[in-house]
């Protein structure tokens, strides 16, 4: 199994995976998740969940390999898998919980108080 192979199995995991926000809308979601949590501007950011997705994605595209192809054929091939579908496992799951965050804070361009849907003003 080549590269094609390989970025077709993960893009099929990621495909299949279920979430509350739409798949697009997950992986959109990936760069500015890891700017707001690296940053800072995301307190409840799981970091080491984060790092782990981002070393697991370092690893799979760097020339340096536990496991080498060369030596173990498809087998070599295995431990790049799973590490792929874990990374991106563990990204898309953090995307999810940084969308619902996102999603819970109120517009902070609202004035007055929101009661079922209609904003008073005080004026």
């Amino acid at each position: 199994m080549g590269m094609f192979g390989r970025a077709t199995t993960v893009a099929g995991a990621v495909r299949a995976s279920r979430g509350r926000h739409p798949l697009g809308q997950r992986l959109a979601a990936v760069l500015p998740m890891l700017r707001d949590a690296f940053t800072g501007r995301w307190a409840g950011a799981p970091r080491g969940r984060l790092v782990a997705g981002l070393a697991g994605l370092v690893y799979v595209v760097s020339p340096l390999d536990i496991l080498p192809e060369a030596l173990l054929g498809p087998f070599g091939l295995g431990d790049d898998l799973a590490i792929a579908v874990v990374a991106v496992a563990a990204l898309l799951s953090a995307a999810e919980d940084w969308l619902d965050g996102r999603d819970a804070v109120p517009a902070a361009d609202q004035a007055g108080d929101v009661i079922t849907g209609v904003v008073l003003d005080r004026h």
